[in-house]
């Protein structure tokens, strides 16, 4: 694609970036007398005519049904995403927004996710999703236990990033608040700076020795370590999408309504979310954008994806972006996502 994009000479980049700019804006096929009117170009209307026709042969655009109106290809759209559109970095004001909706102090984990999409759609007007951190490889900073009824503890932790997790468990042993004290110091200092992983091999282990069966108060203490670390934790949230109201707002999705019933029927599939933002991660640190034809997910709906993701030093602890039609506004969509993508890393970096 580079090579192809390199044989445009100045004034058919200029009118690839007019024709996609306006089509952005507008959802309507661009013409020749569009651009005149528009006063960014001394050429005539023929001669720009002659422009969108030498474009529209090399694949950068293309004309719907008999319109004398072009509209951009994935590839038009591609090149003027990476080589052509100005970028227009976050204002002051969605700035203070980001820092308005994230808030401050720890971040619970559920709060986090929706907090971050809402904003997210809020800012772009588009679909938001944000995947949760992977819990397998988040290092544990403290655990603490609370006894709130007979049997029943509400067990917290606390990540190095400053992530809070809190869950209700049933245990088979009545515990004190005196011993739950304990238990929290003891687990925090022997887990403590650890990840999941590693704990789940180091509890594995403790609990294999033969000591656990004659020390009830190492049992009991590995019994809560095992509820909280070693069993699979249901009903926690992977991935959180808001804003899929703001699909029936696209022209493109209004005209179509097979479009749009495929849009929400992806939208529902979790798991191919998370794939598809695992796939966006794999370039590195830089946002990615998929275009159409760049992904199955969005060929099939239609659409463009822009993810980037979020740190704790050198670890990608999740992804965050936004699905939107493929005529998104890419010069004020991508510099967000990539503005949130550092905020929430910077957040994390402090332990918040």
């Amino acid at each position: 694609m580079g090579d192809v994009t390199r044989q445009l000479d100045h004034r058919s980049r200029e009118v690839l970036a007019s024709v996609v700019g306006t089509y952005i804006r507008s959802a309507t096929p661009v013409s020749s007398r569009q651009l005149t009117g528009s006063g960014g170009f001394s050429l005539s209307s023929a001669s720009l005519r002659n422009a969108m026709a030498d474009l529209e042969e090399l694949g950068y655009l293309t004309h719907p049904h008999a319109s004398a109106g072009r509209v951009p290809t994935d590839l038009g759209y591609r090149t003027y995403v990476r080589e052509l559109m100005p970028s227009r970095p976050p204002g002051l004001a969605e700035k203070a927004k980001i820092e308005t909706g994230l808030g401050a102090g720890s971040f619970e984990l559920e709060r986090f996710l929706h907090a971050t999409s809402r904003v997210l759609t809020e800012l772009t007007g588009e679909v938001a999703v944000v995947a949760a951190p992977d819990s397998a490889h988040v290092v544990l900073r403290s655990v603490h236990f609370t006894r709130v009824a007979e049997r029943k503890v509400v067990v917290v932790t606390v990540s190095g990033e400053g992530l809070v997790g809190s869950r209700l468990i049933e245990t088979r042993d009545d515990y004190s608040p005196e011993e739950l004290q304990a238990v929290s110091n003891r687990l925090t200092a022997d887990y403590g700076g650890k990840t999941l992983l590693e704990i789940r091999a180091l509890l594995l282990a403790a609990l294999q020795e033969e000591k656990v069966r004659f020390d009830a108060g190492i049992a009991r203490a590995l019994e809560l370590a095992r509820r909280v670390f070693a069993e699979e934790r249901p009903g926690g949230e992977t991935l959180v999408v808001e804003g899929t109201g703001t699909i029936l707002e696209k022209p493109e999705f209004q005209r179509d309504v097979d479009s749009l019933r495929r849009m929400y029927r992806a939208l529902e599939q979790e798991a191919r979310l998370v794939d598809l933002l695992t796939d966006c991660l794999a370039g590195g640190g830089q946002p990615a954008v998929l275009i159409g034809s760049d992904s199955a997910f969005t060929e099939e709906t239609g659409t463009a994806v822009v993810v980037t993701a979020y740190w704790s030093g050198d670890r990608v602890l999740g992804a965050l972006g936004v699905i939107g039609p493929r005529r998104m506004e890419y010069p004020r969509v991508v510099p967000l996502v990539e503005e949130l993508g550092r905020y929430v890393t910077r957040r994390l970096s402090e332990g918040v």
